[in-house]
Protein backbone atom coordinates (compact mmCIF):
# COMPACT_ATOMS: atom_id res chain seq x y z
CA UNK A 1 0.00 0.00 0.00
CA UNK A 2 1.68 3.49 -0.94
CA UNK A 3 2.24 5.76 1.62
CA UNK A 4 0.22 9.08 1.57
CA UNK A 5 1.15 12.13 2.76
CA UNK A 6 -1.29 15.31 3.95
CA UNK A 7 -0.17 18.17 5.96
CA UNK A 8 -1.59 19.83 8.75
CA UNK A 9 -4.29 22.72 8.74
CA UNK A 10 -3.49 25.92 10.52
CA UNK A 11 -6.06 24.94 13.49
CA UNK A 12 -4.53 21.63 13.68
CA UNK A 13 -1.05 23.58 13.96
CA UNK A 14 -2.43 25.67 16.62
CA UNK A 15 -3.58 22.92 18.31
CA UNK A 16 -0.14 21.07 18.38
CA UNK A 17 1.10 24.22 19.77
CA UNK A 18 -1.83 24.24 22.74
CA UNK A 19 -0.90 20.44 23.67
CA UNK A 20 3.12 21.28 23.49
CA UNK A 21 2.72 23.72 25.71
CA UNK A 22 0.15 21.66 28.23
CA UNK A 23 3.18 19.07 28.17
CA UNK A 24 1.06 16.00 26.14
CA UNK A 25 3.40 13.48 24.79
CA UNK A 26 4.26 13.53 21.28
CA UNK A 27 2.60 10.29 20.67
CA UNK A 28 -0.84 11.08 22.55
CA UNK A 29 -0.99 14.51 20.03
CA UNK A 30 -0.37 11.99 17.25
CA UNK A 31 -3.29 9.93 17.93
CA UNK A 32 -5.93 13.32 19.49
CA UNK A 33 -4.58 14.87 15.59
CA UNK A 34 -4.77 12.03 13.91
CA UNK A 35 -1.53 11.83 12.78
CA UNK A 36 1.42 9.42 13.37
CA UNK A 37 4.51 10.20 15.91
CA UNK A 38 6.61 11.12 13.11
CA UNK A 39 4.76 13.27 11.03
CA UNK A 40 4.26 15.54 14.63
CA UNK A 41 7.78 15.33 14.78
CA UNK A 42 8.38 16.52 11.59
CA UNK A 43 6.37 19.29 11.78
CA UNK A 44 7.63 20.49 15.14
CA UNK A 45 10.96 20.32 13.10
CA UNK A 46 10.28 22.42 10.53
CA UNK A 47 8.18 24.83 12.62
CA UNK A 48 10.39 25.36 15.22
CA UNK A 49 12.36 28.66 15.67
CA UNK A 50 15.00 29.14 18.39
CA UNK A 51 14.16 25.84 19.36
CA UNK A 52 10.10 26.93 20.18
CA UNK A 53 7.09 25.59 18.03
CA UNK A 54 5.34 28.67 16.38
CA UNK A 55 2.40 27.50 14.18
CA UNK A 56 2.17 30.88 12.43
CA UNK A 57 5.71 30.27 10.88
CA UNK A 58 4.67 26.58 10.27
CA UNK A 59 2.35 27.89 8.05
CA UNK A 60 3.73 30.64 6.39
CA UNK A 61 6.78 28.02 5.72
CA UNK A 62 4.15 25.63 3.87
CA UNK A 63 2.43 28.73 2.22
CA UNK A 64 5.94 29.84 0.64
CA UNK A 65 7.06 26.01 -0.71
CA UNK A 66 3.31 25.73 -2.05
CA UNK A 67 3.65 29.06 -4.08
CA UNK A 68 6.79 27.78 -5.66
CA UNK A 69 5.11 24.34 -6.96
CA UNK A 70 4.23 26.28 -10.11
CA UNK A 71 0.76 26.16 -11.49
CA UNK A 72 -1.81 23.85 -12.42
CA UNK A 73 -1.64 21.31 -15.16
CA UNK A 74 -2.96 23.19 -18.35
CA UNK A 75 -5.51 19.99 -18.48
CA UNK A 76 -6.79 19.55 -14.66
CA UNK A 77 -7.09 23.38 -14.89
CA UNK A 78 -9.03 23.25 -18.67
CA UNK A 79 -11.05 19.68 -17.86
CA UNK A 80 -12.94 20.78 -21.10
CA UNK A 81 -9.99 21.05 -23.26
CA UNK A 82 -9.37 17.35 -21.99
CA UNK A 83 -12.51 16.16 -22.71
CA UNK A 84 -11.99 17.75 -26.12
CA UNK A 85 -8.83 15.90 -27.05
CA UNK A 86 -9.96 12.97 -25.96
CA UNK A 87 -12.85 12.77 -28.72
CA UNK A 88 -10.34 13.79 -30.93
CA UNK A 89 -8.12 10.67 -30.16
CA UNK A 90 -10.84 8.51 -29.40
CA UNK A 91 -13.33 9.28 -31.88
CA UNK A 92 -11.71 11.11 -34.68
CA UNK A 93 -8.32 8.95 -34.13
CA UNK A 94 -5.85 11.38 -34.41
CA UNK A 95 -2.58 11.60 -32.97
CA UNK A 96 -0.99 13.66 -30.06
CA UNK A 97 0.91 15.39 -33.01
CA UNK A 98 -2.43 15.85 -35.27
CA UNK A 99 -4.14 16.58 -32.52
CA UNK A 100 -1.75 19.63 -31.46
CA UNK A 101 -1.91 20.84 -35.11
CA UNK A 102 -5.87 20.26 -34.98
CA UNK A 103 -6.04 22.26 -32.11
CA UNK A 104 -3.98 25.39 -32.93
CA UNK A 105 -6.62 25.78 -35.71
CA UNK A 106 -9.76 26.28 -33.23
CA UNK A 107 -10.00 30.00 -31.82
CA UNK A 108 -10.56 28.49 -28.62
CA UNK A 109 -7.52 26.54 -27.94
CA UNK A 110 -5.03 28.11 -30.38
CA UNK A 111 -3.83 30.47 -27.54
CA UNK A 112 -3.13 27.73 -24.86
CA UNK A 113 0.81 26.36 -24.86
CA UNK A 114 0.39 23.17 -25.85
CA UNK A 115 3.10 19.77 -27.38
CA UNK A 116 2.49 16.63 -28.15
CA UNK A 117 4.73 15.76 -25.19
CA UNK A 118 2.25 17.66 -23.13
CA UNK A 119 -0.23 15.01 -24.72
CA UNK A 120 1.56 12.10 -24.02
CA UNK A 121 2.71 13.67 -20.31
CA UNK A 122 -0.92 14.16 -19.84
CA UNK A 123 -1.73 10.92 -21.14
CA UNK A 124 0.36 8.90 -19.14
CA UNK A 125 -1.08 10.90 -15.86
CA UNK A 126 -4.50 9.93 -16.67
CA UNK A 127 -5.39 13.35 -17.26
CA UNK A 128 -7.65 12.45 -20.48
CA UNK A 129 -9.96 11.11 -19.63
CA UNK A 130 -10.82 7.20 -21.09
CA UNK A 131 -7.56 7.81 -23.14
CA UNK A 132 -4.50 5.37 -22.50
CA UNK A 133 -1.63 4.69 -24.61
CA UNK A 134 -3.29 1.37 -25.95
CA UNK A 135 -5.98 4.01 -27.62
CA UNK A 136 -3.47 5.71 -29.80
CA UNK A 137 -2.71 2.52 -31.74
CA UNK A 138 -4.28 3.07 -35.23
CA UNK A 139 -5.45 0.53 -37.19
CA UNK A 140 -4.86 2.61 -40.52
CA UNK A 141 -2.68 4.77 -41.80
CA UNK A 142 -2.73 7.78 -43.69
CA UNK A 143 -1.04 8.04 -47.52
CA UNK A 144 1.27 11.63 -47.99
CA UNK A 145 2.33 13.33 -50.74
CA UNK A 146 3.75 11.49 -54.10
CA UNK A 147 2.22 8.36 -52.87
CA UNK A 148 4.15 7.80 -49.45
CA UNK A 149 2.41 5.43 -46.69
CA UNK A 150 3.17 5.89 -43.00
CA UNK A 151 3.35 2.79 -41.31
CA UNK A 152 2.17 2.44 -37.71
CA UNK A 153 4.84 2.42 -34.76
CA UNK A 154 3.04 -0.65 -33.31
CA UNK A 155 3.31 -2.42 -36.78
CA UNK A 156 7.43 -1.87 -36.68
CA UNK A 157 7.40 -3.17 -33.59
CA UNK A 158 5.44 -6.30 -34.01
CA UNK A 159 7.09 -7.07 -37.47
CA UNK A 160 11.09 -6.03 -35.71
CA UNK A 161 10.87 -3.56 -38.58
CA UNK A 162 14.26 -1.13 -39.16
CA UNK A 163 15.67 1.39 -41.19
CA UNK A 164 16.55 -0.07 -44.28
CA UNK A 165 14.64 -3.79 -43.92
CA UNK A 166 12.30 -4.30 -46.86
CA UNK A 167 8.55 -4.67 -47.14
CA UNK A 168 7.26 -6.89 -50.02
CA UNK A 169 3.88 -5.39 -51.33
CA UNK A 170 1.12 -7.90 -52.75
CA UNK A 171 -2.52 -6.20 -53.52
CA UNK A 172 -4.84 -9.05 -53.79
CA UNK A 173 -8.42 -8.62 -56.07
CA UNK A 174 -10.33 -7.62 -53.55
CA UNK A 175 -8.28 -4.35 -52.31
CA UNK A 176 -6.60 -6.02 -49.48
CA UNK A 177 -2.63 -5.02 -49.03
CA UNK A 178 -0.53 -7.59 -47.84
CA UNK A 179 3.22 -6.01 -46.62
CA UNK A 180 5.44 -8.93 -45.58
CA UNK A 181 8.42 -8.32 -44.70
CA UNK A 182 11.71 -9.41 -46.47
CA UNK A 183 13.72 -12.42 -45.45
CA UNK A 184 17.73 -10.80 -45.06
CA UNK A 185 18.96 -13.94 -45.50
CA UNK A 186 18.61 -14.68 -49.53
Amino acid sequence: MARTFKHLSFEQKLSLKEMLDSGYPIAEIGIKLGYHRSTIYWEIERGSVNGIYNPEYSEEQYQLKLAEKGPEAILDANPELASHIADLILNQKLSPEKVIEYLKTEDKYSRIPLSKECVYYNLNKGRIPGVTRESLRTESSTIFSAGQICIPKWVLEKLNLKDGDILDLTVTDDGKIIYQKRDSHP
